[in-house]
């Protein structure tokens, strides 16, 4: 089956210092030179250099007097400006951020001798007087400063109007919705695909604070190059090393006593007054039980000075969730059944790791290679939902991995062409396994009281041991930009092969009215005693591969020094089995 969309996107921009994000990992830097006459100057040589890690990149301006620097790394930038018998410019402090540009416009004064005329930041637009998108790019001092309890990175796009989100236990992630599309979220890192491709608009890796320097968030009016999503475009951009070696340790925790009682604590408005405890007196009140503990580290710096840098991350998270996993059989019912003893809640303690390695490489003056690797691990043991009349028979580990392995090679060719070449290779895997309580045989349920126990195997979903599910996305990404004149033109191919396995958990299920019915079928004298019967049969596995391809031609146009016009079009081919035309596309 195959699916097509076109996409033609006109944007016009005023006077700015930014426009639609349209480099994916990367920055720019442009502006227009003139004398103290106002009169634009062609052929200035234009050098921009990274203060950090001291990459530098040198253009000439057209016979406009307007230069364009691209796919620049994030940081802070000194600009030089050139020209034989004019004195020389320099602007320091310039932010690049990511998807965005920079506007350093300079003024030469005719000079005889040498000299340098320094601008500082300060001289910089403060804000983005007009953009053709609407979003936000998240600093570092922004992503590593902001009160961020959940320690999930992904809430920061709740920050951006029209962004809304509802809860999920899934180490905190929201399920998120823009300008009312739900779930319709274009997932990146790097400008990667991190998007789950089985379930539309849910993350494929979570992602850490020691992983993340940039957040940049666009709701609307993102370039051609952006596409596979109706909805946001969330690119989430990784640390690098620089010519300092900086580091951090942290350890954060949580407990009882630092959390305030929830704002509508205490019986809902259909809980009959006689069963509601008094909550009138705060010695009656009971807090909801809260164990996390965190440590990070991280720690970047350079391998060979001005050419080779890494960076690297580690975050791990210990969460007892014990209090969401309260068994509730009946003791007695539990004595009758002949069952083991049972606590109170199962021993649910969430154990999250989270690792990152990156390496930036300035090959030579025209290429600069970036490789990183990034790995995520859930261990989740007595993790089958909320357990209430379930015994520990009926619990399993749910063990959740994904890594995300991408390189990226940005070659310059000349001074006015540019080419991008992104890979990746990324995997999801998750699995429920039988643990040391697990019982044996059918899952077998009371209805009253509600007792569950036997072996875990109620449903096909993830609750029940043998489920499997792994997703494998390979990636390559390449864009090749041209700047002529005015005019950026870019084009680009983005080809993603996905692969789905899946295996459903065996299902056998009996339902009994009673323990006592339940005991006389056991004991043969009312074999047939049960309500119901459920049981999987058939080929339990499922194996799918999908290509998408994409392609896109965009031209950003410096119609006047302070207007702007970005256009294109975007073709995107979705391939994938016959007679899974309704399945969910991210």
């Amino acid at each position: 089956m195959i699916g097509v969309l076109f996409a033609l996107v006109l944007g016009l921009v005023a006077p700015s210092s930014a426009f639609a994000q349209s480099q994916a990992a990367n920055g720019a830097i442009e502006g227009t030179v003139s004398d103290t006459s106002s009169g634009t100057l062609p052929g200035v040589i234009v050098t921009v250099i990274h203060t950090a890690n001291g990459s530098q990149r040198s253009v000439v301006t057209n016979e406009s007097g307007f230069y364009r620097v691209l796919l620049l790394p994030l940081g802070t930038y000194r600009v030089t400006a050139e020209l034989p018998g004019f004195k020389t410019f320099e602007q320091t402090g310039v932010r690049v951020a990511v998807g965005a540009t920079a506007v350093v416009n300079a003024t030469l004064d005719v000079d005889a001798v040498s000299e340098t005329v320094t601008v500082s930041a300060a001289d910089l637009p403060a804000i983005d007087l007009a953009r053709i998108d609407i979003g936000h790019t998240m600093s570092d001092l922004e992503v590593h400063s902001l009160p961020l309890v959940a320690r999930n990175p992904y809430n920061f796009a709740l920050v951006q109007p029209g962004v809304t989100g509802y809860e999920n236990i899934e180490l905190g992630v929201p399920r998120l919705a823009a300008n009312g599309q739900a779930m319709r979220i274009n997932y990146q890192i790097d400008g990667n695909t991190n998007t789950e491709k089985d379930r539309a608009g849910l993350r494929l890796l979570p992602m850490s604070e020691v992983m993340i320097e940039q957040v940049k968030v666009v709701t609307t009016g993102f370039a051609p190059e952006f596409g596979h999503a109706m909805g946001m475009v969330y690119n989430a951009i990784t640390p690098s090393g620089t010519n300092a070696f900086r580091g951090q340790a942290s350890y954060l925790f949580r407990r009882n006593a630092f959390s305030a009682f929830p704002f509508f604590f205490g019986c809902g408005s259909t809980t009959p007054a006689a069963n509601c405890p008094d909550l009138s007196s705060i010695a009656n009140r009971v807090r909801p039980a809260t164990k996390v503990d965190t440590g990070t580290a991280s720690m970047g710096g350079p391998i060979l000075r001005n050419r080779l840098f890494f960076y690297g991350g580690w975050e791990q998270t210990r969460r007892d969730l014990s209090a969401s996993r309260l068994i509730t059989a009946s003791p007695a019912v539990v004595e009758q059944l002949g069952l083991k003893s049972q606590p109170v809640a199962a021993p649910n303690v969430q154990t999250a790791k989270f690792a990152i390695g990156k390496v930036d490489y300035q090959l030579n003056h025209s290429n600069r290679l970036t490789a990183r690797w990034i790995r995520f691990a859930n261990d989740a043991p007595y993790n089958a939902g909320t357990a209430g009349g379930a015994t520990l028979e009926r619990q399993t580990n749910f063990l959740d991995g994904m890594h995300s392995t991408p390189a990226q090679l940005v070659t310059t060719l000349g001074s006015n062409r540019l080419n991008e070449l992104r890979v990746q290779y990324a995997q999801r895997h998750q699995q429920s396994m039988l643990n040391g309580d697990s019982g044996s045989g059918p899952a077998i349920n009371i209805a009253a009281p509600i007792v569950a126990f036997g072996g875990p195997y109620a449903s096909t979903g993830q609750d029940s041991a043998g489920f499997d599910f792994r997703q494998q996305i390979t990636q390559v990404v390449d864009n090749f930009t041209y700047v002529r004149g005015n005019h950026s033109y870019k084009f680009g191919v983005d080809w993603q092969h996905v692969v789905d396995e899946r295996v459903a958990a065996p299902q056998f299920l009996y339902t009994f009215p009673t323990a006592a019915a339940y005991l006389a079928a056991r004991s043969g004298v009312a074999p047939f005693g049960y309500a119901a019967v459920t049981q999987l049969t058939g080929d339990r596995s499922f194996e799918m591969s999908t290509n998408l391809f994409s392609a896109f031609v965009q031209d950003d146009w410096q119609l006047a020094p302070r207007v702007k016009l970005l256009y294109g079009l975007r073709y995107d081919l979705y391939e994938y089995p016959e007679g899974l035309a309704d399945a969910p596309l991210a």
